[in-house]
């Protein structure tokens, strides 16, 4: 059973920079997780981040529906939305864990010359085996997806914060 899975310019980086993708599945729940999208778009609890819109064939939004268990069909379109218009300024939390290879590669200030995003380090932690840090990018939703997708393919692993770090 194929589906079409379909995204906008926001998040064209979880298909590789394409605008949609063929996926096999019954439920929409299981097409993410064959795509290995649904950590990036699920919290901890397994439900669509907020920031996230999930339409089959142009429909609600599967929060209205059964979420992750709503049904698809061979033939069907799901459609993937960033609630966050493009073109906006928005803000992103993530936690870097930098490998002991990458310790002393100035990374983050390389994040901000080479990409349209602002860097705020919220907290942070080295020593001579790791690296960790809490970072805010703050810029277009596309900008700030090219610079993670940068860090990843350095070596640096990437994790949303879902909490707020140090706010002062």
């Amino acid at each position: 059973m194929s589906v079409t899975i379909r995204t906008g310019a926001a998040l064209r980086s979880l298909f590789g920079g394409s605008q949609q993708v063929q996926a096999e599945g019954g439920t929409v729940g299981e097409i993410l997780e064959r795509l290995g999208i649904r950590d990036r778009l699920c919290d901890e609890a397994g439900k669509v981040r907020r920031h996230f819109n999930i339409h089959v064939n142009e429909g609600e939004d599967i929060r209205l529906l059964q979420g992750l268990d709503t049904a698809v069909r061979d033939g069907d379109t799901v459609t993937i939305l960033s609630a966050i218009a493009g073109g906006a300024t928005v803000s992103r939390k993530v936690w870097l864990t930098f490998p002991k290879e990458l310790i002393s590669r100035p990374l983050i200030w390389e994040v901000g010359q080479r990409f349209k995003v602002v860097t705020n380090i919220k907290q942070a932690s080295v020593s001579m085996d790791i690296g960790l840090a809490g970072l805010e990018l703050s810029g277009e939703a596309e900008e700030i997806e090219k610079a993670i997708r940068f860090l990843t393919e350095t070596g640096v692993c990437v994790e949303p914060i879902e909490l707020d770090v140090v706010e002062g």
